[in-house]
C-alpha cells in the first residue's frame, strides 16, 4: 500500500472516529460513572465486536447481510433497546460504596466487556461503514487482500485510541465533582447519555 493513501485513511478514520456514535456515547457514560480504569473492559468488548464486523466484511458476508433488511432492523432495535436499558440502570443506580474515598465498580469486568460487545456488535451501521469505507483506499494494482487486512488492523487501532481518549477526558471531567456529593448527578448524566444514544440509534436509518 502506498504511504500517502494509508495516511489519508488514517486521517479520515480519526475524523469519523471522533464523531460521537452509540459506542462513543456508551464509553463516555461508563467512564463518567465508573472511571477510566473500569471502562477498559467495555473498550475491549467493543474492539472485539469491531473485529467480528471487519471479518464479516473481509469474507464478503456483508453482501448477503445488505439484502437482509429485516435482520438489520432487528439488530438496530436490539442495540437501541439495550442502550436504553443500560441507561435506565445507570439512572436508577444506588449510591456507590465509598469507604476508601474512591469510586467503586458496580459490575464485574466480564459484564462490562459483554455490555461493550453488545452495544457495538448490534450496530449494523458499522458493517456498512467498513464495507463502504475500506475499499475506497484500496489500490487496484496491488494485492487487495493484504491492503484490506492492513486497513482493517489500522482501523481497529484507531478505534481503540479514540475510545481511550474519550474515556480519559470523561474521567477527568467526572473528577471535578466529589463523588460523595454528586453521585446522583453522575448516575443520571451517564444514564441520560446512554438513553439518548439508544433513542438516536433507533431513529437513524441503517442505509
Amino acid at each position: 500500500m502506498y504511504l500517502p493513501v494509508w495516511l489519508s485513511f488514517v486521517g479520515a478514520s480519526f475524523v469519523f472516529g471522533f464523531i460521537p456514535g452509540p459506542s462513543v456515547c456508551f464509553t463516555i457514560a461508563h467512564a463518567i460513572r465508573h472511571g477510566a480504569r473500569r471502562t477498559l473492559p467495555t473498550i475491549g468488548g467493543q474492539i472485539a465486536a469491531n473485529c467480528c464486523q471487519i471479518i464479516v466484511v473481509l469474507f464478503g458476508l456483508n453482501r448477503i447481510l445488505e439484502q437482509a433488511d429485516v435482520l438489520f432492523q432487528v439488530l438496530k432495535v436490539i442495540g437501541a433497546l439495550y442502550l436504553v436499558y443500560l441507561g435506565y440502570r445507570q439512572w436508577t443506580a444506588g449510591r456507590p460504596l465509598l469507604d476508601t474515598g474512591k469510586r467503586t465498580f458496580a459490575a464485574t469486568g466480564r459484564r462490562a466487556y459483554i455490555d461493550g460487545f453488545v452495544v457495538c456488535g448490534t450496530n449494523p451501521k458499522a458493517i456498512l461503514y467498513y464495507a463502504a469505507f475500506l475499499p475506497q483506499f484500496v489500490v487496484r494494482a496491488l494485492d487487495e487482500k493484504i491492503q484490506l487486512t492492513l486497513l482493517a488492523m489500522t482501523s481497529i487501532v484507531i478505534a481503540a485510541t479514540v475510545l481511550i481518549v474519550y474515556t480519559v477526558l470523561a474521567d477527568r471531567v467526572s473528577l471535578w465533582f466529589d463523588s460523595r456529593k454528586y453521585w446522583k448527578m453522575q448516575n443520571r448524566l451517564a444514564g441520560f447519555i446512554m438513553i439518548s444514544a439508544g433513542i438516536g440509534l433507533s431513529v437513524v436509518s441503517v442505509k
